[in-house]
């Protein structure tokens, strides 16, 4: 939500804005919609009173830009739809404002096969009149079901402001042990009474956890998503049959497909604690059955040995054990065993603290485990670059990193006690991989040629916003300004620029620099390829919805070409195969915004405007081998040569990199001096960007740009 209410007479200006929107609303709905936000906008409004965008120049664009059918509507006379939250494969979520009443409510619009409505209809109404039985405040409350006809349904929902639990372990990392039992607690709390009513939520995960904080700085959680909750007594409608739920932390049972009860649920919860201390689930694979056979199989590793560097209390490790034990039979019977088995833990654990803390001796070496532990190291991780101590290590797990151009961390600090690294080589198992430092920015690569003093190497004529760019890894980079088809090649082993015509009939929104060729995306939803020889332009591909196309990627030897485009649609040209000519749709989802591909042609990552990031491997694209989230929308990025880190500019001037398998942002630099205009990992190795400062077209890698910013 936006930071407008940061103030109480600033937040009383602001609610009265509201009120006296919602007046209007009751007259004429909206037209038109904010770019950054989403949200749905009148065309005399001076700015977006969801995240305080300034109206542009032009104006507000309308409603058709958006490339959402439900953004703007009025649903039963009573709901506008007034902001996207988020999109599934076969439901969106959107915040609805009431027309009659002060208040805002959840709306997820739910897809049903043709002739199912009425089906989809039944069972849904059965799982609000059963969770209207309960009274927990931890299970967020189902209003009505809406039938929207043309074979969707509505159901309304309490609206709640918070972050997944998904999203908070991946920013903040692992979490303490004392807070992810709380937590813990609260989700079983909410469960056991669903159990006892007979409901089994069967796709529990963290991101179906909404953490809220309060006013008072506690944590509440709720549990979202009973879509596909079962009554145990239900004959009719409800999904029983094949395999429901989310691999990751799917139940073996939930695996094969069998018959499911509440100890389903408590293996799921086992899972989540698990994702809550380690920041990972226990088990990981780029193939879904690899997952789902692993927790059929295979014992699931101790939290001690998925997060070395954490000291975990044997009665939490015992605890986490049974709740993930293969048998249903081994598990606890039912969640009031584990709410009295985290109780007794906690007691224990605080009474163990305080008999420490009442031992007074100066020769004491061994850091007290506070309440619910500590880690081996002085102090925890911090995912979000928080100042540390020059003398405080930071924990980053070794097993984390075995691709093959991996991070090394050093201990060396320079005068001002800079924290530096560097990506090498995966060292030797005999080798120790020492912490990485909250603050980090990266160390010179000796054979980076990116290194070198920057050079301009073009004085833009248009502002950076309107720029169109791309780049290759040894350096080349093409940009595309001032008129609509002409592009500037810079070569790495050329002197300068030369231009490049670009000629189609349609504006060029995106660019990809091939070994041989220019991929260009434009306007009307179709795609171009220009040689760089003979400078030939001939047409690819043409979106059938004729929607823009986001962004453009190719990889070394164009040996596979994505593409994504506003309505969300992600193809992907693989000329070396049988269908040469053909493109592929294989993703489906919110509006895109970029998409890069891995140096292999095999790994690409999508980015969309609800600042999702999916990273997918093209041979089974529909399983997204890793999720996040980022803060802002991304504006460019670029995968490393091993697929382990994601390099992204972020909208909020922030240069960020991320680690793959978990989405944790390693590091960020701030960039308000530059802007970014394309990415690439320069020699393998070393993360550069091709930015603009005050319209001089510069190479820097990283080190250069942090050392830039220092100086400011």
């Amino acid at each position: 939500m936006s930071n407008l209410g940061s103030s109480s007479g600033t937040g009383q200006h602001i609610r009265a804005l509201r009120e006296a929107r919602r007046q209007k609303l009751r007259e004429k709905s909206p037209q038109h919609h904010c770019p950054s936000c989403m949200s749905v906008v009148f065309a005399d409004e001076p700015q977006c009173l969801e995240c305080a965008l300034s109206s542009p120049e032009a104006g507000w664009p309308s409603l058709e830009e958006a490339n959402d059918p439900w953004l703007g509507r009025v649903i039963d006379k009573r709901y506008l739809v007034a902001k996207p939250l988020g999109r599934g494969s076969s439901a969106a979520v959107y915040r609805a404002e009431s027309l009659s009443i002060s208040r805002h409510f959840a709306i997820k619009i739910i897809a049903t096969d043709k002739g199912q409505a009425d089906q989809i209809i039944e069972r849904l109404n059965r799982e609000v009149e059963a969770l209207s039985r309960l009274r927990n405040p931890h299970i967020v409350s189902f209003y009505e079901i809406l039938d929207l006809k043309g074979s969707y349904v509505a159901a309304i929902m309490d609206l709640i402001s918070g972050m997944t639990l998904e999203d908070l372990v991946i920013r903040q990392g692992p979490l303490n042990i004392q807070r992810a039992c709380a937590l813990l607690r609260q989700i079983a709390n909410g469960l056991f009474e669903a159990h006892q009513a007979g409901m089994i939520h069967r796709d529990l995960k963290p991101e179906n956890m909404m953490v809220e904080r309060l006013p008072a700085g506690d944590d509440f959680m709720h549990i979202l998503d009973f879509g596909i909750v079962r009554l145990t007594d239900d004959s009719g409608v409800s999904m029983t049959h094949g395999f429901i739920g989310t691999p990751l932390y799917a139940s073996p049972e939930q695996a094969m497909a069998k018959t499911v009860d509440r100890r389903s649920d408590i293996y799921s919860l086992g899972a989540i604690l698990f994702f809550m201390l380690t920041g990972k689930p226990p088990f990981i694979s780029n193939n879904v059955y690899s997952v789902l056979r692993m927790h059929v199989r295979q014992k699931p590793p101790r939290l001690s040995e998925a997060h070395p560097e954490r000291i975990f209390p044997e009665e939490l490790e015992r605890l986490v054990a049974r709740m993930l034990a293969k048998e249903p039979s081994e598990r606890p019977n039912d969640l009031s065993e584990v709410i009295a088995a985290l109780d007794t833990f906690a007691n224990s654990q605080l009474s163990s603290e305080v008999t420490s803390s009442s031992r007074v001796g100066a020769d004491r070496k061994t850091p007290i485990a506070g309440v619910f532990g500590a880690n081996k190291t002085t102090v925890a991780s911090s995912v979000e670059g928080a100042a540390a101590s020059p003398d405080e290590p930071h924990g980053f797990a070794r097993e984390d990193h075995t691709s093959a151009a991996t991070l090394q961390a050093f201990a060396k600090r320079q005068p001002a006690h800079t924290p530096v690294f560097s990506r090498t080589d995966t060292p030797q198992h005999h080798e120790g991989l020492k912490a990485i430092p909250a603050q980090v920015r990266y160390a010179s690569h000796e054979s980076s040629s990116a290194t070198a003093v920057p050079a301009t190497t073009h004085t833009l004529r248009v502002s950076p916003a309107n720029v169109v760019a791309s780049a290759r890894r040894e350096g080349s980079f093409v940009i595309l300004e001032g008129g609509p088809h002409e592009a500037m090649l810079f070569e790495s082993n050329a002197s300068g620029l030369r231009p490049l015509a670009v000629a189609t009939a349609s504006r060029v929104t995106a660019l990809a620099l091939g070994d041989d060729a220019i991929f260009a995306g434009h306007r009307d939803g179709s795609i171009s390829r220009t040689c760089l020889d003979k400078a030939q332009t001939r047409t690819l591909f043409q979106d059938v919805r004729r929607a823009s196309i986001a962004s453009i990627a190719v990889s070394p030897c164009n040996k596979s070409v994505i593409a994504g485009s506003t309505s969300g649609r992600v193809y992907v040209h693989q000329p070396g195969r049988a269908s040469a000519s053909e493109w592929a749709r294989i993703r489906n989802g919110e509006a895109v915004r970029c998409v890069t591909l891995g140096a292999g042609g095999d790994t690409a990552a999508i980015s969309r405007r609800d600042n999702g990031v999916e990273v997918i491997s093209l041979g089974s694209p529909r399983q997204p081998t890793a999720q996040f989230r980022t803060e802002a929308p991304i504006t460019a990025m670029t995968l490393s040569p091993d697929n382990y880190l994601l390099a992204a500019a972020l909208a909020n001037h922030t240069l960020a990199l991320f680690q793959i398998p978990t989405g944790r942002r390693l590091m960020s630099l701030p960039t308000r001096h530059l802007d970014v205009l394309a990415l690439l990992f320069a020699d393998g190795s070393t993360p550069t960007a091709i930015c603009a400062v005050d319209r001089q077209v510069q190479r820097l890698c990283f080190e250069q740009i942090s050392a830039g910013t220092a100086a400011l």
